[in-house]
C-alpha cells in the first residue's frame, strides 16, 4: 500500500494488541501461565499488519504472509494447550509435532519455489528529489553486497539494484528501500548487489539496517545530518563526508566488523561500548578522554561528527582518512 504512514499504524497495532491481550486475560480469568501464548499471537498479528501494508498483489506476494500466519497458528495452538483445551501441555505438544511443522514449512517453501513468481524484480531505480529541503532514506538490506555513492543531480536516490528492490515514498524527500523477496530470496536464489546513489543537494538523515552483508557506505560529498547504522553478521566500512557541518553517527553491531573513516579536517567525539568485542581508535587524531575519545578542537570545529557505537561480538575501528 502506498501513501500510508506505516510507523503510526504499526505502533497503533502494538498498543491495541497489548490492550486486547490484557482484556482477554481478565475476561477469561486466565493466569499468566495460561495467557502467555497471547503474546505470540500478537507478534503474528502485528507482522501480518506490516505485511499487508507493504503487500503488492501477486501470486508470489503471498509468501510475505508465511511467518505472520505461522506465529498466529502456533500461538493459537499453544493457547489451547495452556488453557487445557488441547489435552496436552505446550512442551508435550511441541515435542510430538515439531517434525511435522518442519516438514510442512519445507513443503510450503518448495511449492513457492515452483509456482510462477511474476515479473523479475525491479533492478533500476530513480527517485526525484523534487522540492524537498531535507531528505530521509532508510535502506533495509538483509544480505549481499551494498555500496553507496553520490547520486546524480536532481535525484533523492538513484542506482542499480541487482537482485531487486522495492521502494516506498513516505513523504516529500523521504523514501524506504527494501530487498524484493517476491521473486525469491535475493541472497539465496540469486545474487544481491546494490549500488545506491544518495542525494548531495540537501541535508540527509540515513538509516541502514544490514544483515549478513558486506557494506561500503561512501558518504563523500553528502550533506549528512545523521547516520543510524544497524548491522548483524557483517563487514561494514563507512567513509564520512567533509563539509557537512555537525552530524551524528549511531551504530549498533552484532557479530560484525565496523570501520569508520573520519576525513582530515573533520573533528570527532567517539564513544564505543562493546560487549565482547574490541575498539581501535586513532588516538593520534582522537586522544582519549574521560568518556571516550575526542579531537582537541571538537567543541569549536565547524565540521564535526559525534560517533556512538554499541556492539556485541566483533571489532570497531575509527581511523582518520585523507
Amino acid at each position: 500500500m502506498t501513501g500510508v504512514r506505516r510507523g503510526p499504524i504499526t505502533a497503533a497495532t502494538w498498543l491495541i494488541g497489548l490492550g486486547v491481550v490484557f482484556l482477554v486475560r481478565q475476561a477469561a480469568d486466565l493466569s499468566w501461565g495460561q495467557a502467555w501464548p497471547l503474546f505470540i499471537i500478537l507478534v503474528g498479528v502485528a507482522s501480518l499488519v506490516d505485511a499487508l501494508l507493504s503487500w503488492r498483489p501477486s501470486i508470489a506476494g503471498i509468501w510475505a504472509f508465511t511467518w505472520p500466519v505461522a506465529w498466529i497458528g502456533v500461538g493459537t495452538v499453544l493457547l489451547a494447550s495452556t488453557t487445557g483445551n488441547l489435552g496436552q501441555g505446550p512442551w508435550e505438544w511441541f515435542s510430538e509435532t515439531w517434525p511435522y511443522l518442519v516438514i510442512g514449512l519445507g513443503v510450503w517453501f518448495l511449492v513457492g519455489a515452483v509456482l510462477p513468481a511474476g515479473s523479475r524484480p525491479q533492478e533500476q531505480l530513480q527517485v526525484p528529489l523534487g522540492d524537498a529541503a531535507a531528505a530521509a532514506v532508510r535502506i533495509a538490506f538483509g544480505g549481499g553486497e551494498l555500496r553507496t555513492h553520490a547520486a546524480a543531480p536532481g535525484y533523492l536516490v538513484d542506482g542499480t539494484f541487482t537482485g531487486g528492490v522495492t521502494h516506498r515514498v513516505i513523504g516529500l524527500g523521504r523514501v524506504e528501500l527494501e530487498q524484493d523477496t517476491t521473486y525469491g530470496l535475493p541472497w539465496l536464489d540469486h545474487p544481491s548487489d546494490w549500488d545506491v546513489g544518495l542525494t548531495t543537494e540537501v541535508p540527509l538523515d540515513l538509516r541502514v539496517d544490514a544483515g549478513a552483508s558486506r557494506t561500503r557506505l561512501d558518504l563523500t560529498g553528502l550533506r549528512l545530518r545523521r547516520l543510524d547504522l544497524h548491522t548483524g553478521a557483517s563487514e561494514t566500512i563507512v567513509r564520512l563526508p567533509t563539509g557537512a557541518g555537525a552530524s551524528d553517527v549511531r551504530a549498533e553491531t552484532g557479530a560484525a566488523s565496523l570501520t569508520i573513516e573520519v576525513p582530515i579536517g573533520v573533528a570527532a567525539r567517539i564513544r564505543s561500548r562493546m560487549a565482547l568485542g574490541s575498539t581501535d581508535v586513532d588516538e593520534g587524531r582522537f586522544p582519549r578522554t574521560v568518556d571516550g575519545y575526542a579531537s582537541p578542537d571538537y567543541a569549536t570545529a565547524t565540521d564535526r561528527v559525534d560517533i556512538d557505537v554499541h556492539g556485541g561480538v566483533g571489532s570497531v575501528r575509527i581511523t582518520g582518512a585523507a
